[in-house]
């Protein structure tokens, strides 16, 4: 565990802290009646009843009751802990975010009315360690921003038909791009998250398709020949598990699990990211890289697709766009994941080789290359052989 120092500075943003309390998380008492509802047993898969309430220091659970196998349940892990989960959540997370131990007691104290002290954060931290992997690089983070926490990560509200909740961890890319080199090549990524605020054309985003739109329902918009869709258990669903047991509502658990795997898992670095395609793009993949996109747009009407990112990861040398779907199993956002990639692919001017594109839920994780979508190495090799004959001819 990191020995930090304790002691708070003379000049600290406490604007910030106020707006922690007030502010994006006044959900607190919403959070608070709504844990995760089990419909099924599981242990047999029998339907569970609800069985009263059990009653803790800070909260009242929901016990549930299995007929088949006489089981009692609760929706939580937090079982013969005195603190609710979200308190938990919480203050792991501002841990992370470079508060000072005395600061994250104030504000839970203001937020939530509950006292907790430092050994129970240290205690917190120890048995969740598995949860926050962000703990092994907050050392060397803090020492460039724990005097300016406003660096340390960028955030945004972005107006864009509806708000979406743009946030890009800067301490995290840097610590990334040069603790190994093969991701130092996706720094055009960095210089382009810097730039968003900035630079993002908003008016495109008001009245544009979506990529969501193009949605998969029986069949795919791409030719998905070729294409392995892999699925499997990874961090991403351990997560998305432990926060979705504190959380039933769609829209909360959505905006927690991102804010939780930006501040504390050890390769999220951005959230909500706008990305855009217009008509040149398009073009640019069809005619130049021979991509096969069966998608057309009006150049003289000016029509661009639109999108953002939940949230992109860069990991074992590759950058991962990832979208959390509640029912995974019963989703397939191909289409959109892969206008996704092609977007940010081009406005980074990265190669599309770099990226992997992934859908999830806490229980299933499934992910694909999107350059075997667009880009057929078999039918590239067929037209090559039917050339040559023709020569020969």
């Amino acid at each position: 565990m990191q020995n930090l120092d304790n002691s708070l500075p003379e000049q600290r943003d406490k604007q910030e802290a106020l707006n922690l309390v007030n502010g994006a998380n006044d959900n607190a008492e919403d959070i608070e009646n709504n844990y995760k509802q089990l419909i099924y047993c599981p242990y047999c898969q029998d339907k569970l009843i609800k069985k009263g309430k059990r009653k803790k220091k800070y909260e009242e659970i929901q016990v549930y009751y299995c007929k088949n196998c006489e089981k009692k349940l609760t929706p939580v892990i937090t079982k013969h802990k005195t603190y609710p989960l979200y308190v938990i959540i919480d203050s792991l997370s501002l841990y992370n975010k470079l508060y000072f131990y005395d600061e994250i007691i104030n504000i839970i104290k203001d937020k939530y009315g509950m006292k907790i002290t430092r050994q129970i954060i240290l205690r917190w931290l120890n048995e969740y360690n598995d949860y926050i992997p962000f703990l092994r690089m907050r050392e060397f983070a803090s020492k460039k921003y724990s005097e300016n926490k406003k660096e340390f990560i960028e955030e945004s509200k972005l107006f864009h038909q509806q708000i979406y909740n743009f946030k890009y961890h800067r301490a995290k890319l840097e610590l990334i791009l040069n603790e190994e080199f093969k991701h130092f090549k996706f720094k055009p990524l960095q210089e382009f998250l810097e730039l968003v605020i900035a630079e993002c054309p908003h008016q495109l985003f008001q009245d544009s398709k979506r990529s969501s739109e193009f949605k998969d329902n029986k069949k795919t918009v791409f030719n998905m020949d070729e294409v392995k869709i892999i699925n499997k258990y990874n961090q991403a669903c351990k997560l998305a598990g432990f926060i979705l047991q504190a959380i039933s509502n769609n829209k909360l658990r959505h905006e927690t699990l991102q804010e939780f795997m930006l501040y504390n898992d050890s390769c999220t670095v951005a959230v909500e990211v706008p990305v855009l395609l217009d008509n040149n793009d398009i073009k640019h993949y069809k005619h130049e890289l021979n991509f096969e996109i069966p998608i057309e747009l009006r150049l003289d009407e000016g029509e661009h697709i639109t999108g953002h990112i939940d949230l992109i990861q860069i990991r074992n040398g590759m950058i991962h766009i990832m979208d959390f779907k509640p029912s995974a199993s019963k989703e397939k956002p191909i289409s959109q994941l892969v206008l996704y990639a092609l977007a940010l692919s081009r406005l980074t001017g990265l190669r599309l080789y770099n990226f992997k594109c992934a859908w999830f839920d806490d229980k299933n994780y499934y992910e694909f290359f999107p350059l075997h979508v667009v880009y057929k190495l078999r039918s590239k090799q067929r037209k090559k052989k039917i050339d040559k004959k023709q020569r020969k001819l």
